[in-house]
């Protein structure tokens, strides 16, 4: 067992050190683009060692997601995205899916740095009167969010509660959908699992 964990160990420090090795080569090359004043493909050749980075800055945020939150368990990886950022002003997409076979609840975690929703959302919770009836202002721990849920048709003729939580983190937006959950406080208690200050950290928020 112990064999295992050194090896998983060395082939994610291996890993590290491959994209760490390319982000180099992607500097050098976007380097010799500027000493020729080709300078779109110097920009372009920096914005794959930017991408390469974020790819870095993503994967240490999804490590900082819990295995387990309220008997729901993490199904498989996190998925991350910063290449697919680049239209949106840069930045990284990090989500981890979760889900309790025995109560078919489920929930999604999205962290998007950098997001372009973030004005419009800050606005909302300073003013609050410009909320809609369907939506919420909530705290997750020390941190302001708005919410919103719906029941939804499920089986057998039963209304799901279907949840939206959207809490603004620096330049970070987190955004956590639930379905199944019986009450708010059950949603807000999923919530609170989240090491917010850690991943606010990780960030550099």
């Amino acid at each position: 067992m112990k064999k295992i964990a050194f090896l998983l160990l060395l082939c994610g420090a291996c890993l590290q050190a491959t994209a760490q090795t390319q982000i180099d080569t992607y500097i050098k090359e976007a380097q010799g683009f500027l000493a020729k004043k080709d300078y779109k493909q110097a920009q372009l050749s920096l914005q794959d060692a930017l991408n390469e980075i974020n790819n870095l800055l993503a994967n240490s945020v999804a490590d900082l997601f819990p295995a387990e939150i309220n008997g729901l368990k993490a199904e498989g990886d996190a998925d991350t995205n910063s290449a697919g950022m680049g239209m949106l002003g840069g930045g990284v997409q990090i989500s981890k899916k979760y889900r309790n076979e025995a109560t078919k609840q489920d929930a999604e975690i999205q962290i998007i740095a950098n997001s372009p929703m973030l004005g419009s959302l800050n606005m909302f919770l300073t003013n609050p009167s410009m909320m809609g009836k369907e939506y919420k202002s909530v705290r997750v721990g020390t941190n302001r969010a708005i919410l919103k849920s719906e029941l939804e048709d499920g089986n057998n003729g039963k209304k799901i509660r279907s949840t939206e939580i959207q809490l603004p983190l620096g330049q970070t937006l987190i955004t956590i959908r639930t379905n199944g959950f019986a009450t708010e406080q059950d949603e807000l208690a999923f919530a609170n699992k989240l090491d917010l200050e850690k991943i606010k950290t990780a960030l550099g928020n």
